[in-house]
């Protein structure tokens, strides 16, 4: 017995103190932000006995590592946190592989991950870089006068990494005399800005597109016109006038019964026409009474902040809750999620009675998120009975139910407040930043109808948005 114990210790001694490699097949792989990654690795034995550790940790954190294997199985609760329940390995460990799968992804991923196989005798590692790859906003194309020429300038933001640029004419060709700017914010995501000087022309359209390499083009076209926009500004607001000045005088002979052989019809036309202008000049001077009322009410309210929760069940696609599901953001746009500009999901708590207010981060990191929308709904939540606020980049603020409807001086803000009144029917939102109210819906009827949350961070970037906490 003294023997085989001998020659037992002797041949595992001899088994962990074997040599061993570890390998990686490449010395970087990208993906997407939302999406997920395989980091590939393999060891040149098999990891079928306990003599073994398999350990995976990014940058120099050995401590903290993303994904720890030890006796024959993954060790939970070990490792960062910001890890838990978004790794795993995929590879069939009894061939040496020992692949690391990581769902998900966000710009925090980036970085170089290790992966180390070390024994009792010996140990070896590889490591590889992740990229993670973000798509930037469609070019915003912008014209300006310059002497004989214009001064044609494209806008993208948004990037990771640093994208390319091109500036082509009508028929393909590359336009080579544009000047170039890039500029990289606080999370490392790259904007540029090109500039180039063009001849006017009246049907020679150009283009700017912006990309990475592997990944798809965005282009916006523009015919380089000079003074074009101002000329059509300036038409526009002398037809205007125009137009009010030959409603006002209308309406004044109307009313002094200076058209007497006006038909009735004609004088009842004219008098509907005087009513709206009426109304119009009515509302354009007529001082915000109610907006203080509304202000008092909201700071009165707002210290009864309800929680609520997102229901994943109501998700339409591209969407991706977050796992404590108080947020949402968008992941790979697939056929069925481009027809959406605001794919949306509910709020799992119904709103049905009293007073019910709640916020949502809509820009956690200042000025680079570039659409969403909040509000409430119904079931089934369909167009007619969304009501929300929606902010787009190029067009700023404005209320679901018309698009033309802006919220003036409110380009931007990074949190909303929204006050659900049953008894007044009525639905407010207020600019938490600046302690403004923005809006507020008058809801045809509200009772015995039950309300949900409705949260969307658009399709044009992949930044998330969240329902705040108490």
């Amino acid at each position: 017995m003294l023997l085989i114990s001998i020659a037992f210790v002797l041949t595992c001694s001899l088994f962990t103190s074997a040599e061993f490699s570890v390998s990686v097949p490449a010395p970087s792989v990208s993906a997407q932000m939302g999406m997920s990654i395989v980091l590939p690795c393999k060891v040149s034995l098999s990891l079928n006995d306990k003599l073994f550790e398999v350990r995976w940790y990014k940058n120099d954190a050995y401590d903290s590592p993303v994904l720890l294997y030890k006796d024959l199985e993954v060790q939970e609760n070990v490792g960062a946190s910001q890890y838990k329940n978004r790794v795993s390995l995929v590879g069939e460990l009894e061939k040496g592989n020992i692949s690391l799968k990581l769902d998900n992804l966000t710009l925090a991923d980036r970085g170089e991950y290790v992966c180390l196989v070390k024994s009792f005798e010996w140990y070896d590692k590889a490591s590889m870089t992740l990229n993670i790859i973000v798509i930037g906003s469609h070019p915003l194309i912008s014209l300006a006068d310059a002497v004989d020429q214009v001064n044609v300038t494209c806008v993208s933001d948004g990037w990771s990494p640093k994208p390319s640029l091109t500036w082509r004419d009508k028929g393909g060709s590359e336009l080579t005399n544009s000047h170039s700017r890039y500029k990289r914010d606080s999370e490392g995501l790259v904007s540029v800005m090109s500039w180039v000087l063009l001849s006017p022309s009246g049907s020679d359209w150009i283009s700017c597109s912006v990309g990475l390499s592997d990944q798809e083009m965005r282009e916006s076209r523009v015919l380089p016109l000079k003074g074009f926009w101002r000329e059509a500004f300036i038409s526009a607001l002398f037809l205007s006038l125009i137009v009010i000045i030959t409603l006002t005088v209308l309406l004044l002979l109307v009313r002094q019964g200076l058209l007497p052989h006006c038909s009735s019809r004609k004088n009842a036309k004219l008098a509907g026409y005087g009513d709206i202008l009426a109304g119009l000049m009515s509302q354009s001077s007529a001082p915000p009474v109610s907006n203080e009322e509304i202000i008092r009410k909201w700071k009165k309210l707002k210290k009864s902040k309800v929680n609520l929760t997102l229901d994943p069940e109501t998700l339409q696609k591209p969407l991706i809750v977050t796992r404590d599901r108080n947020g949402v953001y968008r992941g790979q746009l697939t056929k069925e999620g481009l027809g959406l500009t605001f794919p949306h999901v509910l709020g799992k708590e119904e709103l049905s009675s009293g007073q019910q207010y709640w916020e949502v981060t809509v820009d956690k990191n200042a000025k680079c998120k570039r659409s969403w929308r909040v509000g409430v709904t119904q079931k089934p939540a369909s167009e007619g009975v969304i009501r929300a606020l929606c902010y787009e980049e190029r067009y700023g603020i404005y209320a679901s139910t018309d698009r033309h409807t802006l919220i003036p001086n409110e380009g931007h803000c990074t949190m909303l407040g929204m006050l659900l009144d049953f008894k007044d029917h009525t639905l407010s939102f207020y600019n938490i930043d600046k302690q403004s109210h923005l809006y507020t819906f008058t809801m045809n009827n509200t009772n015995n109808i039950k309300y949900f949350a409705l949260v969307s961070p658009g399709i044009k970037d992949q930044y998330p948005v969240y329902l705040n906490k108490k």
